[in-house]
């Protein structure tokens, strides 16, 4: 059990973990020499029965609100300490507020300096206190007094948190692993290492991990769990991983990066949140604000269903286009806070990490967002089906963080049919699964019709033409479909219809089997246009047009101006690139050239087309491989 000891500054939070542990979790010298905490600190309680009480000391001072919440949005039960000289104050109020926006259910009061004032003070604010709690909806979190001077209090208290335990459910470690970083040092003889709470899955020594967004490759050196040595970190423990790859370093790793099983690095730009706004405050459409995630900040522009105001005291669903990429899932904690003056003004949790895009209509969206909101994935699911008629199963997979045997539960149990290949699957209604096969063929006719003379268009172009109506998941899958049953034929790159046979020239097909000879003969350095053009005794410009028929009928590709390829010959390449990812966090261009031979002018020419096919992503020197290339 984690439990987060919050509060206005100097209220006593941190002298109350140390007279329960005997631990100081101020450790900046900074923090020793203002007697302030101003970053995050860590103590631990270890039980009779072997388990261990985490405790998050956060700041209370208003200037580092930021690293308060970097503290709260993970944890399973809030201590809110309230001076008994000063009684509920303005950082008293925003910590409770944070709790009670993102759906913290556990809270417990805790009135300290009570050798301070007299009984009727003590009495008093126990009162307001009470008030408050009433009105914030925990009217039955109970209220304790002590005095970490005199000791007063501190059994009580202490046996209170044991009986807390006794009855808290660990976090089922279901999921894939997932961990938001909030501390990151250096130890000698160690290395780097992360620490944080687990949200989600297992991980062990010697397991690799994507450090995202900026995915990088971490293997796990070795795990300490609550302060003690441990072969296995699982969701609900505080931990501290030590970590190490080709380019992971403490310049690299910041608070608010995830570390994660690598299926769930998905960085993403926009999502789709459902808040409670503060009283006395309120979302207006454009607002730039703070989002805060995980321990993650990071300022967004706020985009509500119908523009305008979501006024104070309201629930609603809006979306937020974020400055940069983060790591974000369903149901993760949110708080909004205001850029210019640092107020809390809503919060909430994550229901859509991966949105569609907004031109579809409101009551479509309103509908989806509806759906979503839905905690129990079947029941998600389900009424997603029925809002939306196809529901994309792997990314509907990573947002809940769902393992495969449960998507496979949950897909034998919907009410529609599964459509696609095992690598991307969508969960339609016969009725719309039938449609969707139909909108491809028709978009594959018109096709056909605007270009007579090509063979057919690549995936991508296809896919591209109903991008404005549907995800390019679900397309995919429906055309695989098709593809199986022999609907739509494949030909190289290209995609036709059975009745659609248009056909070389005898002299092109001629000069085609020369091509041919000559392209396997030059293995993955094939010759330029003006080589070809040589051989064919051509000029270059015909030659080059002669190269872009046959690149309109599925048997080369252009991968550079003056250079093609036939296409099975960049699918040995993408293999040489995905075999050189998966050895090493990413690979170069050096890298690539040295494992292929083919030179560095065609390595950069090659990479690059990769580049814009989306087969890999350019991240600095470093390139990783995203999809695998057109069949």
């Amino acid at each position: 059990m984690i439990v987060a000891f919050a509060g206005h500054v100097d209220h006593g939070k941190t002298a109350l973990i140390r007279a329960l542990t005997g631990i100081d979790t101020d450790r900046l010298p900074e923090e020793k020499r203002r007697g302030m905490t101003i970053d995050l600190g860590f103590a631990y309680f270890p039980l009779s029965d072997g388990e261990t009480i985490g405790f998050v000391d956060v700041p209370g001072h208003e200037r580092f609100l930021p690293n308060m919440l970097a503290g709260v949005l993970g944890v399973d039960s809030l201590l809110l300490v309230v001076a008994a000289d000063d009684g509920p104050m303005p950082q008293t109020l925003e910590h409770l507020s944070v709790v009670q926006l993102t759906g913290v259910a556990d809270v417990t009061v805790v009135i300290t300096k009570i050798d301070r004032v007299d009984a009727a003070r003590v009495e008093g604010v126990e009162n307001s206190v009470r008030q408050l709690l009433v009105s914030s909806g925990y009217p039955d979190a109970p209220i304790l007094r002590v005095s970490s001077v005199t000791g007063a209090g501190v059994t009580e208290l202490r046996e209170s948190l044991i009986a807390k335990s006794g009855v808290w459910r660990q976090r089922p470690a279901l999921g894939g692993f997932r961990m938001a970083i909030d501390r990151h040092f250096l130890l000698p003889g160690i290395g780097l290492v992360v620490t944080g709470t687990v949200s989600a899955g297992s991980v062990a020594v010697g397991e690799s991990l994507v450090l995202t967004p900026p995915r990088l490759v971490a293997r796990v050196r070795n795990i300490h769990v609550k302060d003690q040595a441990a072969e296995m970190a699982r969701a609900g423990d505080r931990c501290a991983l030590a970590i190490t790859g080709p380019r992971i370093d403490k310049a690299r790793v910041q608070r608010g990066h995830w570390l994660v099983v690598s299926s769930l690095h998905a960085p993403t730009s926009t999502i789709d949140i459902r808040v409670r706004v503060v009283t006395g405050k309120s979302l207006k459409h454009g607002r730039k604000i703070h989002l805060h995630v995980g321990t993650a900040s990071v300022s967004s522009r706020l985009l509500l269903l119908d523009g305008g105001t979501m006024a104070d005291g309201t629930e609603g669903f809006l979306r937020l286009a974020l400055d940069r990429p983060i790591a974000a899932l369903h149901g993760d904690r949110v708080v909004l806070r205001d850029e210019v003056s640092g107020r809390i003004f809503s919060g909430g949790h994550v229901i859509d990490p991966f949105p569609p895009e907004r031109h579809r209509p409101r009551a479509e969206r309103l509908a989806r967002l509806k759906a979503l909101a839905a905690p129990e994935p079947r029941v998600a699911l389900e009424r997603l089906l029925a809002a939306e008629g196809s529901v994309d199963l792997n990314s509907f997979q990573r947002a809940r963080n769902l393992s495969p045997a449960t998507l496979e539960d949950l897909a034998a149990g919907i009410s529609g049919q599964i459509i696609g290949g095992a690598g991307h699957r969508v969960a339609v209604a016969a009725s719309v699964g039938a449609a969707l096969r139909a909108q491809v063929l028709q978009a594959l006719r018109e096709w056909h019709a605007a270009h007579p003379d090509f063979l057919g268009p690549t995936q991508a172009a296809l896919l591209g033409r109903m991008a404005r109506d549907h995800a390019p998941g679900i397309v995919e899958a429906a055309l695989h479909e098709l593809l199986a049953t022999g609907e739509i034929l494949r030909e190289g790159i290209a995609h036709r219809l059975p009745e659609h046979i248009p056909a070389l020239p005898a002299s092109d097909e001629k000069l085609w089997e020369t091509v041919k000879t000559l392209l396997d003969e030059a293995g993955l350095r094939p010759p330029r246009v003006r080589e070809l053009a040589a051989v064919l005794d051509l000029s270059p410009d015909a030659a080059e047009a002669f190269l872009a028929r046959l690149e309109r009928f599925g048997r080369l590709v252009r991968v550079a101006k003056n250079r093609f390829f036939r296409p099975d010959t960049l699918e040995r390449m993408a293999v040489v690139a995905a075999d050189l990812a998966a050895e090493a966090d990413g690979f170069s261009a050096a890298d690539f050239n040295r494992r292929t031979g083919i030179g560095r002018n065609l390595t950069i020419e090659v990479l690059e087309y990769f580049d814009r096919s989306g087969i890999t992503q350019r991240q600095g020197e470093f390139r990783h491989v995203t999809r695998p290339p057109p069949a």
